[in-house]
């Protein structure tokens, strides 16, 4: 298929977001950089978002598919792929938030670096009511691209909801994503990265990711299990048993703080890395961090 030449499909996945989803889209319909198209896929969500998402009928550069099903995360991406023309793809929830010069920055970079499949950038968390998070801004990521290394033994931070891929390139890259992946970032990483594809991280603020007791990020047990799920296809590399460990200090360090009885469990796997500085911080934790 040929792609439209600079024009960027945003594939909103929507699902019960009746409070946010009007915010999300206006600031995509506001950005500076006017080559766009937006795709909404909405997982037959069950408030009143069917009724806000009519006043956007009328506008040619919105699609609006409505599932007869909810086909999750992945699912919707996979419908949002076979309706994109532009050059270049973002998937976006519907309760997240653009800066207003996002496209514009993603597309120049992307533009000027021509080995670049895709870049990602900072963000900022806000609440449901759209004020600032207390924790606000994410570890702050500069110009970098990105290796396989840094993403199996390092904290990853190619945030999500600041992907922009050049579709071809998605497309060679994952075409479709399995029905049974629940962290559908960090599995498209592997694949762009093991097949030699470039992922860029630049140093611009462009998105406002709204944090509430439901997102992914806060389910730490599941994250862990899905990774070791995306990993355990790479079983047969070098580098498997080592990332597997990586894994486990990792969520170790979180485990103290929110869990416990998980930290105490994953301590035999964990307590040998004395130069792991996610052990002594798992410890630190399981110790002295009693928060409820």
């Amino acid at each position: 298929m040929v792609y439209e030449a600079g024009k960027v499909s945003v594939v909103i996945i929507s699902f019960n977001h009746a409070p946010y989803i009007e915010e999300c889209i206006e600031s995509i319909l506001c950005q500076n950089y006017k080559i766009f198209e937006i795709i909404i896929i909405d997982n037959n969500s069950t408030d009143n978002t069917n009724e806000i998402l009519e006043k956007y009928s009328y506008n040619n550069s919105i699609s609006i598919i409505k599932l007869p099903v909810n086909k999750g995360v992945s699912g919707g991406i996979n419908e949002g792929l076979t309706r994109v023309s532009g050059e270049y793809v973002i998937f976006f929830a519907s309760d997240d938030v653009m800066v207003s010069d996002r496209l514009h920055k993603q597309v120049n970079f992307m533009r000027n670096t021509p080995d670049a499949d895709a870049c990602f950038g900072n963000m900022l968390r806000i609440n449901s009511d759209s004020s600032v998070n207390s924790n606000g801004l994410l570890p702050l990521v500069g110009l970098k691209c990105w290796s396989l290394a840094d993403i199996l033994f390092s904290r990853v931070k190619l945030y999500s909801p600041t992907q922009m891929y050049k579709t071809e390139s998605f497309m060679q890259a994952v075409n479709k994503l399995p029905d049974d992946i629940r962290i559908e970032d960090i599995w498209t990483y592997h694949k762009f990265l093991t097949k030699g594809f470039k992922l860029y991280t630049i140093p611009h603020l462009l998105t406002l990711y709204r944090v509430h007791p439901n997102n992914t990020h806060t389910k730490y047990k599941m994250m862990m299990n899905e990774k070791i799920k995306i990993l355990d296809e790479y079983k047969s590399e070098d580098y498997y048993k080592d990332a597997l460990n990586f894994i486990y200090l990792e969520h170790f360090s979180n485990f103290g703080s929110t869990s416990k009885k998980d930290a105490l469990s994953l301590l035999p796997k964990v307590v040998f890395n004395l130069r792991s500085k996610y052990l002594y911080i798992g410890i630190a934790r399981l110790l002295l961090d009693w928060r409820r």
